[in-house]
Formats: C-alpha cells, structure tokens, sequence
C-alpha cells in the first residue's frame, strides 16, 4: 500500500497497524508522537492504529536532554 511518511512516498507491504509500521522502520514507540492524517495519536492508540492506503504520518522523535 502507498503512504507517506514524514511528507515522503512509501511503500508498506507489512501488517496494517501503526505499531508494526514502526518496529518496521526501527522505531521504538515509546520514544515518538505520531500524527496520522492531521490527528494527534494518544500514546495507547499507536500500537494498535490501522494504516491504510494513502495515508499521511508525521513521526516525531522525542529527544531528552539537560
């Protein structure tokens, strides 16, 4: 299926759900916020969030420091 992540094209041929899309790329969930077509994800919708063709993620990295 064709989505976009962070404004790029991609192709996803994995598990349909946004957990899984990011094990995929190598991102633990824990450590990001996700948009999904311009709505906010809570930190519990992620693991299970579906994704579906043609949609638009912004995937942020959360950064800690002092």
């Amino acid at each position: 299926m064709e989505i976009k992540i962070n404004g790029e094209d991609r192709t996803y041929t994995g598990t349909p759900n946004l957990g899984e899309l990011l094990r995929h790329l190598g991102i633990n969930p824990k450590t990001v916020a996700v948009e999904r077509n311009l709505r906010i994800l809570s930190r519990n919708e992620i693991a299970a969030e579906p994704v579906e063709p043609g949609d638009a993620f912004e995937i942020i990295r959360l950064v800690g420091g002092g």
